[in-house]
């Protein structure tokens, strides 16, 4: 049987959907009962009323930080995907906790009870920026004395004690996506691109980063956990796109205006030094310092190794943006 965390998320419903065919063998953990139907929303999102589907899984209640839950849960498992955490809107106390410290109750149960298999969802906030014009890679490691986002700081420890575990004889892999683009909730995460187009905001900045697709990431996982790879980790990222330029697609599919005013890091420096982020950035509301510099940096990850390895082939962002742009505009309240 296989357990999967965060099954209400983004990448734990698109994960839950490619085993429709066998949910009867599927744990999902939530915590709040109204959440899974975010989960039948994105099973909607492949194709009309299988929303249904979502109640052939089993789907035990469960909290990261609680442990006789987590030990209920993992009863009978044999493989798990660990998709939950926290996004970054979050207090670095809270991030901690459940992407740290519940992570490491995770694993501690695996270890305990000799789960085969363990798939843990980090992210490329975890690699470090290495020599200037390069790519970022696996190799590239987390370096804990730079000027790191709370968000990295905790999923680098989530990531540690995978890797601890991995000593312990448990086998791993580690995913590290981009910015995941999905349907799903539009509020919340890289959701909120779509928000704040549909809601013509104007702004952007200077900075790039790795993009991937929710469902390219959900295959992956599987096809990690069902091959003879343990104790590695791949970058998931499908392009490397401007900020820009992904709010100008976005807002050309959902037929709102374009961004055009550019956010400078002076700019937003000022803004922080005087307190918070305006609330009219929307998606950018209350950058740390750390944020800023991710933001209006041109950051640059090497997808080669699950490409040969996996002879895998991502799918094009476009059409990500093009599809996701779809569900929400049928989907906007």
């Amino acid at each position: 049987m296989i357990l999967v965390t965060g099954a209400t998320g983004m990448v734990g419903g698109h994960l839950l959907y490619r085993f429709r065919e066998s949910a009867t063998q599927i744990k999902a953990i939530y915590r709040n009962p109204a959440s899974i139907d975010k989960t039948r929303t994105i099973f909607n999102s492949y194709r009309k009323g299988d929303a249904a589907l979502v109640d052939n899984f089993k789907w035990v209640p469960g909290d990261l930080l609680d442990l006789p839950s987590l030990e209920d849960a993992m009863e009978g498992i044999d493989q798990v995907y660990h998709c939950a955490a926290i996004l970054g809107d979050a207090s670095f106390d809270k991030m901690k906790q459940v992407n740290v410290t519940g992570t490491k109750y995770l694993v501690d149960i695996a270890i305990a009870r000799g789960i085969s298999k363990f798939c843990y969802v980090s992210s490329i906030a975890t690699l470090a920026n290495p020599v200037a014009g390069k790519s970022i890679t696996e190799d590239d490691f987390f370096n804990p004395d730079a000027l790191n986002t709370d968000y990295a700081i905790s999923k680098y420890g989530g990531e540690m004690e995978v890797w601890r575990a991995s000593q312990e004889d448990l086998d791993v892999v580690i995913v590290n996506p981009g910015v995941i683009l999905g349907e799903g909730d539009y509020n919340n995460g890289s959701g909120k691109l779509w928000s704040a187009s549909a809601a013509t905001q104007p702004f952007y900045t200077s900075g790039s980063s790795g993009f991937v697709d929710v469902r390219d990431v959900a295959e992956i996982m599987q096809l990690l956990m069902n091959s003879d790879i343990k104790n590695e980790r791949f970058t998931l990222v499908a392009d490397n796109v401007e900020f820009k330029k992904i709010l100008e697609n976005i807002s050309i599919a959902i037929h709102s205006k374009k961004p055009s005013i550019l956010l400078t890091k002076w700019m937003l420096y000022t803004a922080w030094i005087l307190g918070k982020i305006p609330s009219w950035l929307g998606i950018m509301k209350g950058l740390s310092r750390a944020e800023i510099i991710t933001y209006t940096s041109n950051s640059k990850y090497d997808n080669e190794k699950v490409e040969e390895q996996l002879s895998y082939k991502f799918t094009a962002l476009k059409n990500s943006i093009e599809r996701v742009s779809s569900h929400f505009l049928e989907n906007k309240e």
